[in-house]
């Protein structure tokens, strides 16, 4: 109980932290965009934050789903589409201390979202934040499914590619040929992390029951009802990239 507890204690000064630094990125967003209104700032402090922490937080979730054991092993047999995995079991030290990183920008988000700050929200994105500041310390707690927490973890390692092409390039009038070589890499990287692994994920759900066995069952129902979610969200999330830069292409080629 006291490592559970000194994570979400963990992840409430993590918000506090970016609460602070969106602050400093605000005061310098005035700065270097004079002409942008209050709104504006918000906006930009909350991007440049979403960006930094995702690449933090996707790769330590990237290297403990690799190196880590027993998630090593056990992210090998889900990719080999194994009959009977064991995705259930195993501590996690990358956890401990990455977790809270990613936990307190989720707080830190919905906080801002909450007083009309920072980035346009909708309420997918709500219901995934809470969702995840609700689920993983749960899962962490009973040590029960860490291996999917590591690999959502890892899958924040699209979002800064994603922010780029969807809010910097536009903003600074990046247009053309890297727009567009941008947005492909973008699209190839978000299909890498979050939809190709989707059916072998899926999968070892199936895979795995027997190990669910000795987790408490509220733990098992839950985890049954919410670890589905992520990649039907993704795919979604994903057929609107690509129909958004069907319409940059489509719009760049009427222009010219």
């Amino acid at each position: 109980m006291a490592d559970t507890t000194g994570l979400l204690v963990n992840a409430a000064a993590c918000a506090f932290g970016f609460g602070v630094l969106h602050y400093v990125l605000q005061q310098l967003a005035q700065k270097l965009h004079p002409s942008d209104g209050p709104k504006a700032r918000h906006e930009w402090a909350n991007y440049v934050i979403s960006c930094g922490q995702a690449a933090i937080s996707g790769f330590a979730g990237a290297m403990g789903l690799l190196f880590e054991e027993p998630f090593a092993s056990a992210f090998y047999q889900v990719c080999a589409f194994y009959a009977d995995i064991d995705t259930v079991h195993g501590h996690s030290t990358t956890l401990k201390v990455a977790m809270p990183i990613i936990l307190g920008y989720f707080i830190y988000d919905l906080l801002l979202a909450a007083v009309g700050c920072g980035a346009e929200f909708e309420m997918l994105m709500v219901l995934h934040h809470c969702l995840c500041v609700i689920i993983w310390p749960i899962s962490y707690h009973y040590q029960a499914g860490c291996f999917y927490v590591l690999y959502m973890m890892a899958a924040e390692l699209s979002t800064p590619f994603l922010w780029l092409v969807v809010y910097f390039l536009p903003k600074y009038k990046v247009a053309g040929s890297a727009y567009t070589g941008l947005g492909l890499l973008m699209v190839l990287v978000f299909f890498s992390v979050r939809i190709l692994p989707g059916p072998a994920l899926l999968k070892s759900l199936l895979a795995s029951q027997s190990y669910w066995n000795d987790v408490n069952r509220v733990v098992y129902v839950l985890a049954m009802i919410t670890l589905p979610l992520p990649t039907l969200l993704f795919a979604y999330w994903f057929s609107r990239i690509l129909g958004g830069m069907f319409a940059a292409l489509t719009s760049d080629k009427k222009d010219t």
